[in-house]
């Protein structure tokens, strides 16, 4: 049941993140964190992974934007062309689902390259649409890079959580 909540909960947080700018992107990820600080970890070493995403997300959406494969309105992403503070709490947010929503991908390191390769890269497709960012021409290739890249970030994320023991054990309760 945590599992499912903790989905539904990140999903939540997507679209006010996508829908509604970086002021209420920082209040629904403030909550969010909050919350499964308190009622989803089963360890404080799961904020390292927290961490980790934040920073993996400064330097491949960072990447994105400073390539042009990514563009918004030059206010979001300011002079360093530095993604918008509504994607990094995406990022933070996508964190949390490893060692919870995510724990069937534990050990499935291909699986994860596959799941990375598709559904992420739909999310960019859809997101970029309904906050307002821009994929460079031709989307394709594009959207073949972000795939590219989550095809790797997944299965890093799943090792991150194993090399931390983040995933729960038999005894856990989820």
């Amino acid at each position: 049941m945590k599992s499912l909540m903790n989905a539904i909960l990140f999903q939540t947080v997507w679209f006010v993140c996508l829908l509604a700018g970086s002021v209420w992107a920082l209040v629904a990820t403030a909550l969010y964190l909050f919350l499964h600080d308190r009622y989803f970890m089963a360890s404080r070493r799961e904020w390292r992974l927290l961490l980790f995403f934040f920073l993996l997300g400064v330097v491949i959406d960072g990447a994105m934007f400073q390539f042009g494969i990514f563009t918004a309105n030059q206010s979001e992403i300011g002079e360093l062309n530095l993604p918008p503070v509504w994607l990094l709490c995406l990022w933070v947010s996508v964190g949390t689902l490893f060692a919870h929503s995510l724990t069937f991908l534990r050990s499935r390191y291909v699986f994860a390259a596959l799941l990375g390769a598709i559904g992420p890269t739909m999310s960019y497709f859809a997101g970029a649409n309904l906050a307002g960012i821009t994929l460079a021409t031709p989307i394709m290739l594009s959207l073949f890079i972000v795939a590219l890249v989550w095809s790797m970030v997944l299965p890093l994320g799943v090792w991150l959580c194993e090399k931390w023991a983040l995933f729960p054990t038999e005894g856990d309760r989820r």
